[in-house]
């Protein structure tokens, strides 16, 4: 778990660095971060997927496309029993910002 948090970090700093590996890194991590997932794991992604869709360097066009990828991931974890509060709290605040994008979608 270890190694994966600092791979994890190291991904994190690469698309605050640069906004265009947010595409990539994204859908590359959702598999790591679900709902099987140790609770760190489950944390850093939820935190990550918050910060990165409240970020107003990610333009609107690619949350939009990476919105749909992420609602999966946000459901199955969403709906596992008893799940951490700091993860449900992410989540949330994921939620709130892919709103909008989602219904733009439609």
């Amino acid at each position: 778990v270890t190694s994966q948090l600092t791979q994890l970090e190291a991904a994190r700093k690469l698309v605050l660095g640069d906004s265009a590996y947010y595409p990539k890194i994204i859908p590359g991590i959702l598999p790591i971060v679900g709902p099987s997932a140790r609770i760190e794991l489950r944390q850093w992604g939820a935190d990550f997927l918050a910060e990165a869709f409240a970020s107003p360097v990610l333009p609107a066009s690619q949350k939009q496309s990476l919105s749909i990828d992420v609602l999966e991931i946000l459901k199955s974890v969403l709906d596992a029993p008893d799940e951490d509060n700091g993860v449900l709290k992410s989540l949330v605040q994921t939620s709130a910002s892919l709103y909008p994008l989602v219904f733009r979608h439609m």
